[in-house]
């Protein structure tokens, strides 16, 4: 709002499909899925008034390493969108942080030079301290493995094997068995 009101451009992009960790909800009225993206999209427009033009969603991702790589590859490489604020959850933002400066720092950078990338925290107001305690220890444990993935890229090409060739929420070999039953305590 503030870089609004000071006569700068501000858009919005919404992140993610969802989790490959549960099933997608469903809206009540149209009965369709409704994506992460899309959710957060219809609350800036409807609730917060932001132009829809302002609005951009990115709805194909399912975690936060492909959050940061889709944002690039369909959104501000292409867009020339080359200051972004990313927002998220106190206890999720080191291993956010973590990821989008990897992945925007990565190999060919666009025309316009390197990206200008602020982190915003939000309150985890509303989570349980049980639930919160072992989100950051699920979070610490995820940001190590991503430290030590992370290591063998240096190019947009070398994360985009990974996604596709290694990530077990991409990479086709994830087919060769069953999905297991959604744990109920996940829903």
């Amino acid at each position: 709002a503030a870089r609004r009101r000071a006569g700068e451009p501000a858009l919005v992009v919404t992140l993610s499909g969802g989790t490959p960790h549960k099933p997608m909800p469903i809206d009540p009225h149209s009965k369709h899925q409704v994506y992460e993206a899309e959710a957060n999209a219809k609350h800036f427009i409807r609730e917060l008034g932001v132009a829809p033009e302002d609005v951009f969603e990115e709805n194909w991702s399912l975690d936060t390493i492909a959050n940061a790589y889709m944002l690039r590859t369909v959104h501000t490489d292409i867009a020339g969108w080359r200051r972004l604020v990313v927002v998220n959850n106190e206890f999720h933002m080191p291993r956010t942080r973590l990821i989008f400066e990897k992945v925007f720092s990565l190999t060919p950078l666009p025309a316009f030079g390197a990206y200008e990338l602020e982190f915003v925290e939000v309150p985890d107001d509303g989570i349980e301290p049980e639930a919160l305690r072992a989100r950051r220890e699920r979070e610490a444990k995820s940001a190590e493995g991503f430290r030590k993935t992370a290591t063998t890229m240096s190019t947009m090409r070398d994360m985009h094997h990974f996604l596709f060739r290694e990530h077990m929420a991409y990479a086709s070999k994830r087919l060769l068995v069953d999905r297991a039953p959604v744990d109920p305590k996940a829903l």
